[in-house]
């Protein structure tokens, strides 16, 4: 029976994606092409409302089986997908758009206090402790938002961690209702089929990017509560390198992190050094994928906590001074003078 409606999910998604694509090209909704961007021709983007397509057949299922429902998980994750549609389609300010990723973020961590029997009494620490996750957790959907610049990249790396959490929750521990992963599964491999070739069909847009983004922080914060290590977090390891080093390299040059770029080294990569858009995905997916699987079997094997730390983050300091180094260089030996370099190369006629 799961399996039909798997099925009927995916039937669901290319339907609402062909009479999508005529809609948008009608209204122009396209992502032009300027000196920021990474493709060549204008492409219909925030196809990433397919994830929302997915989700709603399963909420539709829980309701209709009388089952209980994450409303607050819900309610977060649908007002988060609102503001990112419609900024797809026309700017949102920042400030409004920050506004309901906190809210939504909130909504997603009260959710998780409900399940995990976490009671929040006056203590000063636990408050401090519970805001400085909802920072962290609104930080790493906007750094996953910033992984889809390219080609594949976002699909691939999503894949990634996608596969890595089915594997935990289905061989190491039990730790949220898988089933959130499979209806994620689904439209990333749509989208993915979409996305990565040369000339790309679609893009996520905002909507799509930040709706995984919550929904890997929703997975990522149930396993740390339920298993208490640290070293899950590598699931997000190429995410936090690459976005991640790039919003500290722009807050450091003076850089505003709220206008868009292109100095990821996967951008970089493909602009400025003519790598293929595909060779560069799949290396970023192929290394997430190593993360995920290393942490997958330290844990299957139950490797003492100490020893996956030992083996873990050496390897994550490793790639972040590997990706620090090759960005370095192809960037021309300069990480945080970039903007006079560019604001030059602009004003040439």
């Amino acid at each position: 029976m799961q399996i039909l409606l798997y099925i009927l999910t995916a039937v669901l998604i290319v339907a609402s994606l062909c009479a999508y694509f005529p809609i948008a090209h009608k209204y122009n909704l396209l992502a032009g092409v300027n000196h920021r961007s990474s493709h060549t021709k204008p492409v219909v983007t925030g196809a990433g409302f397919v994830f929302v397509v997915s989700y709603l057949v399963w909420l539709v299922e829980i309701v209709c089986l009388g089952k209980p429902v994450e409303w607050w998980m819900w309610s977060g994750l649908l007002a988060l997908a609102v503001v990112s549609f419609v900024d797809d389609l026309t700017d949102v300010w920042f400030l409004i758009r920050l506004l309901i990723q906190f809210l939504s973020l909130a909504a997603m961590l009260w959710q998780i206090q409900l399940q995990s029997d976490i009671h929040f009494g006056f203590s000063v620490v636990q408050w401090l402790a519970a805001l400085s996750l909802l920072v962290i957790s609104v930080g790493t959907v906007n750094l996953c938002n910033f992984m889809d610049g390219i080609n594949g990249m976002m699909g691939g790396v999503g894949l990634a961690m996608c596969l890595t959490f089915i594997l935990i929750d289905t061989y190491v521990v039990d730790f949220i209702d898988v089933r959130w992963l499979y209806f994620t599964l689904i439209p990333l491999l749509i989208f993915m089929y979409l996305n990565a070739r040369p000339q790309p069909k679609c893009f996520l847009g905002d909507v799509g990017a930040v709706v995984l983004g919550y929904v890997f922080m929703y997975a990522i914060s149930l396993l740390l509560i339920r298993t208490g290590n640290v070293v899950y977090v590598l699931i997000f390891a190429v995410t936090y390198v690459e976005a991640g080093l790039t919003v500290a390299q722009r807050l450091l040059a003076g850089d505003n992190i709220f206008v868009s770029h292109r100095i990821h080294l996967f951008q970089l990569m493909v602009n400025e050094g003519g790598k293929p858009h595909l060779l560069i995905s799949g290396i970023y997916t192929l290394i997430q994928l190593l993360f995920g699987m290393l942490v997958f079997f330290l844990n299957y094997f139950e490797c003492p906590i100490l020893w996956q730390h030992l083996i873990c983050w050496p390897l994550f300091g490793l790639l972040a001074v590997l990706y620090l180094y090759i960005k370095r260089r192809a960037m021309g030996g300069h990480l945080l003078s970039y903007r006079k370099v560019a604001n030059n190369e602009h004003q040439q006629p």
